[in-house]
């Protein structure tokens, strides 16, 4: 008798110690203090905190943050509805599956032990939780007779927790109210103000107006004399074709030359003497020259096989192993010889990053080699389409004309372009791209 009456007094020692706990924990713990610690009065498995109004599960014992859209989750969610719709749900009730319908109930076993208690927790401003514990073995009355005064502890210790607070002064909440105002007026003014566009674009040094050298005819590229970057002088070769097939056509004409001139001469002496072959004499001489001229412009064409610079300034191409053995056409672009103090900005400015720029825009150029130096130029051609890059990307050719007083970078730098644009509010420029992506999606 005596130790059963020392079991009662410690559970109600424990009761009490739990009443004081939850009272006494912060909003925030209030929750894993009730699923976790009332195990040291009662028993259970494992305990589960329902939210009713939000219809969410506010904590699970052993679990630091429960995880809402998990299978377990939305099971126990769906069983807590049906519960909520008993006539008993304000009651504190045991439960089993058999107290499920069939659908909830064939689950069960699955995720939780065989006995339940439905457990709300009043409070003054009505009843929001419901602490639920789950183990194997059933509950009895004198278990549930205690759990009732422990469950209006805990709605007592939620009200206090979510308690309004103190009623401020209407002066300060004036003071806070005009702070509010005042910040949200900024923050829309920042929105509505003014700011410059401006966009990223890869760009590159290349030179103004260079003079492009050509194939003077059709052949293949026998041999370079320049390197890419080379200054060259007037006269200096660059390059030659190869003129084994010019040779072998100049033997050749060479050969019906002298064939139409024997005949011509042969046909003269003859003609002293038989005045009727004097009317072939004109055919003949005419026979003769045509042959000598096309020796003349074969002779014009090897000659022109070694091509010269005409201009002073440095050698624009790639690799000339490219080109070594390569056939090309007359009028073909080889490279270009182009003037290194006389150079521009060519920038490639993707479709998707295009904003509004006019003529004289200015640009600033930071280059990969002194990106801390950036050089000032102005806008000063925009093409009318798009096309692709190297890379596949759509994109637009801009130029742009380096300031007078810059120090001109060298030809064939790349870096990084940033063009300005017109001036927009500052929210078109924050909600430009995702605009962009609303307008594409509502064309669909």
């Amino acid at each position: 008798m005596s130790e059963r009456l020392n079991q009662q007094l410690l559970r109600l020692t424990h009761l009490l110690q739990q009443e004081r706990r939850a009272r006494q924990a912060p909003a925030k713990e209030l929750p894993y203090v009730l699923v976790n610690e009332t195990a040291e009065l009662i028993p259970y498995r494992q305990a589960v905190l329902w939210r009713k109004d939000v219809a969410r599960i506010e904590a699970v014992s052993g679990v630091a943050k429960p995880e809402h859209n998990s299978p377990y989750a939305l099971w126990l969610k769906a069983v807590f509805k049906h519960i909520e719709q008993s006539e008993n749900a304000r009651q504190i009730i045991p439960l089993t599956k058999a107290d499920l319908p069939l659908e909830l109930a064939k689950d069960w076993t699955e995720w939780l032990p065989e006995h339940a208690l439905w457990m709300p927790l009043p409070a003054p401003s009505g009843e929001k939780y419901v602490l639920t514990l789950f183990r194997e073995e059933a509950w009895n009355e004198a278990e549930i007779h205690l759990l009732y005064y422990l469950a209006e502890a805990y709605g007592h210790a939620f009200s206090l927790a979510e308690a309004a607070s103190p009623a401020i002064p209407w002066l300060e909440r004036l003071k806070v109210r005009k702070t509010q105002l005042i910040l949200g007026s900024l923050l829309l003014l920042a929105l509505f103000f003014p700011i410059r566009q401006s966009v990223l674009a890869e760009a590159e040094v290349v030179a103004h107006k260079p003079t492009l050298v050509r194939a003077p005819l059709e052949g293949v590229v026998e041999t370079f004399y320049v390197l890419p970057n080379e200054a060259v002088k007037v006269g200096q070769k660059l390059f030659s074709l190869d003129r084994t097939e010019l040779r072998s056509r100049l033997e050749v004409a060479k050969e019906k030359r002298d064939i139409a001139q024997t005949e011509y001469l042969q046909t003269t002496q003859q003609a002293m003497l038989d005045p009727t072959v004097k009317h072939e004499l004109a055919g003949l001489k005419s026979k003769w020259d045509q042959e000598s001229a096309e020796v003349d412009y074969v002779r014009t064409l090897l000659q022109r096989c070694d091509v010269v610079a005409t201009i002073v300034g440095v050698t624009v191409f790639d690799d000339p192993n490219d080109w070594l053995g390569r056939p090309v056409t007359q009028g073909e672009k080889i490279l270009a010889v182009a003037d290194p103090k006389s150079v521009e900005l060519e920038i490639r400015l993707p479709m998707e990053d295009l904003i509004v720029l006019e003529a004289g825009s200015e640009v600033l150029f930071f280059s990969n080699i002194t990106p801390h130096k950036p050089l000032e130029a102005r806008l000063n051609y925009f093409s009318y389409r798009a096309s692709p890059t190297p890379a596949d990307v759509m994109a637009y050719r801009l130029k742009a004309s380096f300031a007078e007083n810059e120090e001109l970078p060298r030809l064939g730098y790349h870096g990084t372009a940033k063009l300005y644009g017109t001036r927009r509010p500052f929210i078109l420029w924050l909600l430009r791209k995702p605009i962009q992506t609303v307008r594409l999606w509502l064309t669909w």
